[in-house]
C-alpha cells in the first residue's frame, strides 16, 4: 500500500515527481509500515516564538546560547530549566544555526526577516506555524493525512475504507460537517503510523488549534459524547501562501521553463498543511498574478518570477500585503 502522494511538476519537455512526504522514514516492521515520527514536543507559543524572532532581528545577534538565554528570560514558567528548554526550541524551530551560531545572521535570513519585518500578527503567525509543521512532523501529518482528506476533501483518509471509516469515527449517520474524533486520530496514529504516544498527540492537535485552522467539540449527540475535531472557518493571508509557495518549489526550478502544473498545486505539501480548498488556492492563485508575484500559464499553472527567497521577502515588505 502507498502512503505518500506525488506531485507533478511540469515544463515544456520534463515532469518532475517529487515525493509529498519527503523527509519521513518508511519502515516494514512486524507486517506494517511504520513511521519514524519527530515532535517537537512543545506547545506553539506563538507570541513568544515572535517576540524572539523580532528580537534577533533587530539586534543581529549571532551567538546561540546568548539568544536562548534571553528569550528564556522574558518566559514566565517558573523553572528555569523549562525556560531554557523551551527558548532552545525555539531557536531550533525557527532560526538557521550551528551548535553555537546564527548562521547566516538573523537579518539575512529570508524566513526570520520576513516574520519580523511583517505588519500583520496573523502573517506572522501563519508563517511561524508552517515551518513548525515542517520540523515537527507529527503536527504536519496530522494536518495532511488527516484533517485534509476528511475536513477539506470530505473523504476518508488513505488506508481506511469509506464504511470503516464512518463506523470507527462516531458512527454518525447524518453529518454536514465533516469531524474527526480523537478517538479515531488514536487508532489511526497506532495503526497505519505505528505512532502510540497518545501526549504528543494530544499536544500536536492543541497546535493546529492554536494556529487556527481546527475547533474543538464535544459530540452531544453521539453516544459516550466523543471529543472532535472539525475544520475552522480559516484561511491564510497572500503573502503566506506566496511564501509558501516559493519555499516549496523554488529548489525544483532549475530551469526557465519550469512551470507548476494545476494538479501540482492543489496537493502541495503548503496547501493541505494549512487546509485549503481548491477554491482557496485558485483565488490566492488570481491575486498572487494580480500583484506580479508570479506569471500563469496557458494551462492554468504558474510559473515562479524570483530566482531567490531574498528577493521575494523584498518584494512582500514593500508590497505589504
Amino acid at each position: 500500500m502507498r502512503f505518500s502522494e506525488s506531485k507533478q511538476l511540469t515544463t515544456s519537455s520534463t515532469r518532475y515527481c517529487i515525493d509529498a512526504v519527503k523527509s519521513c522514514i518508511w519502515q516494514r516492521a512486524f507486517g506494517k509500515i511504520s513511521l519514524l515520527m519527530k515532535s517537537f514536543g512543545q506547545e506553539f507559543y506563538p507570541y513568544e516564538s515572535l517576540r524572539a524572532i523580532k528580537f534577533a532581528d533587530k539586534t543581529r545577534i549571532t551567538d546561540r546560547r546568548a539568544l536562548v538565554e534571553h528569550v528564556a528570560s522574558e518566559l514566565t514558567q517558573a523553572s528555569e530549566m523549562t525556560r531554557l528548554r523551551i527558548a532552545a526550541k525555539f531557536v531550533q524551530r525557527y532560526f538557521a544555526h550551528t551548535n553555537q551560531e546564527i548562521i547566516p545572521a538573523p537579518q539575512h535570513q529570508p524566513f526570520i526577516r520576513l516574520v519580523a519585518r511583517n505588519r500583520r500578527t496573523d502573517t506572522q503567525i501563519e508563517l511561524m506555524f508552517g515551518r513548525l509543521a515542517q520540523v515537527d512532523k507529527v503536527v504536519g501529518h496530522l494536518a495532511r493525512e488527516l484533517f485534509y482528506p476528511v475536513c477539506v476533501l470530505n473523504r476518508a483518509p488513505q488506508g481506511v475504507s469509506q464504511s470503516s471509516f464512518a463506523a470507527r469515527n462516531g458512527a454518525q449517520l447524518l453529518s454536514t460537517v465533516p469531524i474527526l474524533t480523537r478517538a479515531f486520530i488514536l487508532d489511526y496514529a497506532q495503526e497505519v503510523w505505528n505512532f502510540s504516544n497518545r501526549s504528543t498527540l494530544d499536544r500536536s492537535l492543541r497546535v493546529l488549534q492554536s494556529a487556527g485552522l481546527i475547533a474543538r467539540e464535544r459530540q452531544s449527540e453521539l453516544r459516550g459524547h466523543p471529543t472532535a475535531f472539525r475544520l475552522s472557518n480559516h484561511d491564510i493571508s497572500l503573502t503566506t501562501w506566496v511564501w509558501s509557495l516559493y519555499e516549496e518549489f523554488l529548489p525544483h526550478a532549475r530551469t526557465p521553463q519550469f512551470a507548476i502544473s494545476p494538479s501540482a498545486l492543489q496537493v502541495a505539501d503548503f496547501a493541505r498543511t494549512f487546509l485549503l480548498s481548491n477554491e482557496q488556492i485558485e483565488a490566492h492563485k488570481e491575486a498572487a498574478r494580480a500583484q506580479q508575484l508570479v506569471a500563469g500559464t496557458r494551462d492554468g499553472g504558474l510559473k515562479l518570477i524570483f530566482g531567490n527567497l531574498d528577493a521575494l521577502v523584498d518584494t512582500l515588505l514593500v508590497k505589504a500585503i
